[in-house]
């Protein structure tokens, strides 16, 4: 049986408790909300690695002080965990209540204390299995629903702090003997294992949230670059990305896809006459339009200053040019006035091209994009398709 001096790993849980913490304190992130939440897991791992450094003392470990330091030192940095970890995903521990549960903690560790040591271990042990399942459950969404491995791994550490909590309170229930000063009251197979927990549980935690917090950035990156700021639609970036897998689906299923090419009409004279930003809020009420008169399978993005482009699956030619015609008459029934406080009239002209069975999306889009042409020559405000199939 290997021996783990349980003393020493409570020192080591305090040491990576403390790295845990200065770790979090060099993250970078502009989200407001992730940012308070790791400051506050971050003094949550302060409070535990100094609650637990008495552990260092040696035999001075058994001090009154010294216990009272690693009971409720641990038992404070588990709550405050919680409320730091139920902070990243959107849960509040309203402060009188943060408030209510350490001011609580700190009278039962010293009224334990005073009522003998094999009691102040049963209370110690019930308060750990207590805290635990408190931050496993106010972080619960780490449990039930993971939307990556980090999160996966946060939710599996979390449930192992909860259960080693209740199963080293069953024991210590149920113990009899002479008190221990590491008030791990276990059989000895347990003690190296929970002491293993222990040592590395606060660092593990620290270092799954720097992932978290960088897969949420390369996330936020991501996005920014795929979605267009002003309207919120896809870039023409992020279509070219999107759109080809979507369209080689279709051709599998011998579906039909359409490419739907729109521009406004006469927007320089918009822009001209009312100014850009009245220009853009007639971007954002076209492209709130369209998006809203479009199926859910539809893709909709800003292709360039006043040019939107859909890719749509459709039965035939005549499908995609009723669809064309929908969006067409939605834009001209917005009610500028109401809508967007001006007077003015807002159109579309639409170029369409239904792709061929071995068509690339830019073969498709260079034929919309001749079709939208001749709808602006014609007299704009109008549908036209392309009848070629390259």
């Amino acid at each position: 049986m290997v021996h783990v001096d349980v003393l020493s790993a409570y020192l080591n849980c305090g040491v990576s408790a403390l790295v845990g913490s200065a770790m979090l304190r060099f993250v970078e992130t502009d989200d407001l909300r992730l940012r308070r939440a790791l400051r506050r897991c971050g003094w949550a791992l302060v409070v535990l690695g100094l609650g637990l450094l008495p552990a260092g003392l040696g035999d001075g470990a058994a001090h009154p002080l010294a216990q009272f330091s690693l009971a409720f030192g641990s038992l404070a940095g588990v709550v405050l965990m919680a409320h730091g970890l139920g902070h990243v995903q959107g849960r509040n521990l309203p402060v009188p209540v943060l408030s209510a549960l350490l001011v609580g903690l700190l009278l039962a560790v010293l009224a334990s204390m005073a009522a003998g040591p094999l009691v102040f271990g049963q209370v110690y042990a019930l308060g750990l299995a207590s805290a635990g399942t408190l931050m496993t459950w106010h972080a619960r969404g780490f449990v039930s629903s993971p939307r990556d491995r980090i999160e996966r791994g946060l939710g599996l550490s979390l449930l192992l702090v909860a259960a080693s909590g209740w199963l080293r309170l069953g024991f210590t229930m149920a113990y009899v003997g002479a008190p221990r000063t590491d008030l791990l009251y276990v059989p000895a197979p347990l003690e190296p294992v929970l002491a293993a927990l222990y040592g590395v549980i606060p660092i593990v935690m620290a270092t799954l949230l720097l992932s978290l917090v960088n897969a949420r950035l390369h996330q936020q990156l991501r996005n920014r670059a795929s979605t267009d700021e002003l309207t919120g639609m896809l870039t023409r970036r992020a279509l070219r990305e999107v759109a080809p897998p979507m369209v080689e689906l279709a051709q599998q299923r011998h579906r039909d896809m359409a490419v739907l090419m729109l521009d406004i009409d006469h927007f320089k004279s918009i822009n001209d006459s009312h100014g850009h930003a009245a220009g853009d809020k007639v971007l954002r009420r076209v492209a709130t339009t369209l998006q809203a008169n479009l199926r859910h399978d539809a893709l909709l993005a800003r292709y360039g200053g006043e040019e939107f482009v859909v890719v749509l699956p459709v039965d035939d030619l005549p499908a995609a040019r009723r669809a064309s015609e929908r969006l067409r008459h939605a834009i001209e029934d917005i009610d500028c006035a109401r809508a967007l406080g001006m007077d003015l009239r807002v159109t579309v002209s639409v170029g369409v091209a239904l792709l061929g069975p071995h068509e690339t999306l830019d073969a498709a889009l260079q034929r919309a994009d001749e079709a939208l042409y001749r709808a602006k020559r014609e007299g704009r405000n109008q549908v036209q398709v392309s009848l070629m199939v390259a």
